[in-house]
């Protein structure tokens, strides 16, 4: 999933925009980013393991070996494969460079360019994860060759995860199975992922550099409500449907406690100044007090800032009833709940279930996951960002964020692996529209990003 980007008012960009010469072999990475990008990696129509065998052809080229880079694939199921390699260091300690190549279905029909052809318009380039993930797969992938190719001797070992599965519950989560069964290609001190981008203002001007630290679980639960049904023309009070939606309606008058973590509180103290009015203020009274109510109640009105400051569920999807001439013997509702972290699925479920207040309204738990703790922001992380960031956007704020969406970041940060949110490529609010129609991201952004994860990739190489 890609950065979660944060409605924010148009502020002034107090520095330079950021000017150095390209990074090298820049025209090389743009081909291997569309070669990426033009391989279809969605579950209907697509192949993962397609798209990283045609990765691994550039790895063996810049000399990587099989005891170095591999294509790993889950048993049964031939199209879910992952990129894994390695650029050894002198030390035992190691970084893994992560994302994720599948993504969301596509229909041409649907698109105004055919969403598997990599587009260059208007300072955008246009395709399906043209930014979620494989804006950062592509430079990750580029930078392993590149440092082969130089001889590049890193102190820290260099680790790639090139991974299936992010995207769907259908598929094989790829660095789920990496960390069950091959963790030898993933164990690393910690590992940089998706998660956090920049903010642009609606005027282009960079706003903030965002590090995720830190992210909501997904929990898929359901509202399901049993009934023995009967002919259509005996209609009684106890109907199934009717039931489901008066449960419904409850929910949509439910708002879960306000819980602010360590990292959200930060990113409201932090945005208050620049976000600036009443949306600012009531974000420093809030970092202040998070029992501020009126302070909440503002913020709750923006969906981005209300989805930051509590756990969520929202109906998604709906089926009921069996035949159009028989009362509904059976009604389900689908929620989708985005769990803070350090709650489980079943305190939430209870919670669920006492909003609701029908012991007739059964709610259920669908493939559990659990949570992930937050990774700290230690200076041995920050130290590279502080500097590559201050070199590259003078003045602009770093700023700590928690994703309300989930990443493959949750089975690191379970498996004792801290998993940072990094990338650099900046993005207006909702500009990108990753998973929608028309994926676009900036030409200049990618560019960007892939200088800025190169120069803290380096850094970090040589700890």
């Amino acid at each position: 999933m890609r950065a979660f980007l944060f409605a924010l008012a148009i502020t002034a960009f107090s520095g330079a925009a950021f000017a150095q010469e390209p990074a090298p072999d820049r025209a090389r990475f743009r081909s291997i980013y569309e070669e990426l990008v033009e391989i279809d990696t969605s579950p209907s129509t697509g192949s993962c393991t397609r798209a990283v065998n045609a990765m691994l052809v550039h790895l063996r080229a810049a000399g990587y070996s099989e005891r170095d880079a591999q294509v790993i694939i889950p048993e049964n199921a031939p199209d879910d494969g992952n990129l894994v390699a390695v650029l050894r260091g002198s030390s035992s300690r190691a970084v893994l460079l992560m994302a994720h190549i599948d993504v969301v279905d596509a229909r041409r029909e649907d698109w105004e360019r055919d969403p598997f052809t990599l587009v260059e318009e208007n300072g955008y380039f246009y395709a399906r994860g043209s930014a979620d993930d494989k804006a950062m797969a592509a430079v990750f992938l580029d930078l392993m060759v590149r440092l082969r190719q130089e001889n590049f001797r890193p102190r820290r070992t260099l680790k790639l995860a090139l991974t299936c599965g992010e995207e769907t519950s259908n598929r094989v989560n790829g660095i789920d199975y990496l960390v069950r069964n091959h963790r030898q290609w993933v164990q690393a001190d910690f590992a940089i992922n998706e998660g956090a981008g920049g903010m642009l203002s609606t005027s282009g001007q960079p706003i903030a550099l965002n590090i995720q630290a830190g992210e909501k679980i997904h929990q898929v639960m359901t509202l399901t409500v049993t009934n023995p049904g009967g002919h259509s023309s005996r209609p009684v009070p106890d109907n199934a449907i009717y039931r489901l939606s008066t449960a419904l309606e409850r929910l949509s008058q439910y708002n879960f406690p306000v819980e602010l973590t360590p990292v959200t509180r930060t990113f409201f103290e932090r945005m208050a100044p620049i976000v600036g009015g009443a949306s600012g203020e009531a974000m420093a009274a809030l970092a202040r007090n998070p029992r501020d109510a009126d302070a909440a109640a503002i913020l709750a009105r923006d969906p981005s800032y209300n989805a930051i400051m509590r756990t969520t569920c929202v109906a998604t999807q709906l089926e009921a009833g069996h035949a159009a001439n028989a009362l509904p013997q059976r009604a389900v509702a689908t929620l989708s709940c985005r769990v803070l972290q350090g709650h489980t699925p079943e305190e939430v479920q209870a919670a669920l279930q006492t909003a609701i207040g029908d012991p007739q309204v059964e709610v259920g738990i669908v493939r559990r996951r659990d949570g992930s703790s937050p990774p700290r922001l230690t200076r041995q992380i920050m130290g590279p960002v502080e500097r590559t960031a201050a070199r590259m956007w003078p003045g602009v704020p770093i700023i700590p964020t928690m994703t309300p969406g989930a990443t493959d970041g949750r089975f690191l940060n379970n498996a004792g692996i801290p998993t940072y949110g990094m990338s650099g490529m900046f993005s207006a609010p909702g500009e990108s529209n990753a998973h929608g129609l028309n994926e676009k991201i900036r030409v200049r952004s990618l560019y960007e990003g892939r200088d800025f994860l190169e120069s803290i990739v380096r850094e970090y190489a040589r700890q």
